[in-house]
């Protein structure tokens, strides 16, 4: 299954590996792709660290009520975060705090405690996308 979605997203043309010169077109007619993100740091500036043994991918959609919070908590895995709808305030320990709003995309702080805060008028929803190691927690809480 692995092998096959990674040929079906080279062949379409979504891999970074998969180049193309201009006016060349890799991508089906009727398809189009809008890249969101390309880094290898967090958003804390850090560098993204992968951790060891068997790969698991977790994904999610959060949704943060009118003044609503998470808990304190930190991550030990890569976390992508696109914002869906509404906006966040990401308040780190040791860093400014960082607004999102719909639309916008990040790589969460690994091993840095931090809490997101709803700051929108109404609900925020947010897809959260783990990049972790089977049998351990993505994330830890702090309190």
């Amino acid at each position: 299954m692995k092998i096959w979605t990674l040929t079906t997203l080279v062949l379409l043309g979504l891999s970074p590996l998969a180049g193309s010169s201009a006016g060349d077109n890799p991508l089906p007619a009727g398809f189009a792709a809008q890249p969101l993100i390309k880094t290898s740091m967090n958003r804390d500036n850090e560098p993204i660290r992968y951790p060891g043994g068997t790969p698991e991918v977790i994904s999610v959609i959060g949704t943060l009520e009118a003044n609503g919070r998470t808990a304190l908590h930190s991550h030990p895995v890569p976390v992508y975060v696109y914002m869906l709808d509404g906006e966040i305030e990401v308040r780190s320990e040791g860093a400014s705090p960082q607004r999102y709003k719909a639309g916008e995309v990040f790589i969460e702080t690994q091993n840095r405690k931090h809490q997101a805060f709803n700051v929108a008028a109404g609900r925020s929803r947010l897809l959260v996308v783990f990049m972790g190691e089977a049998g351990k927690p993505p994330t830890v809480n702090e309190q």
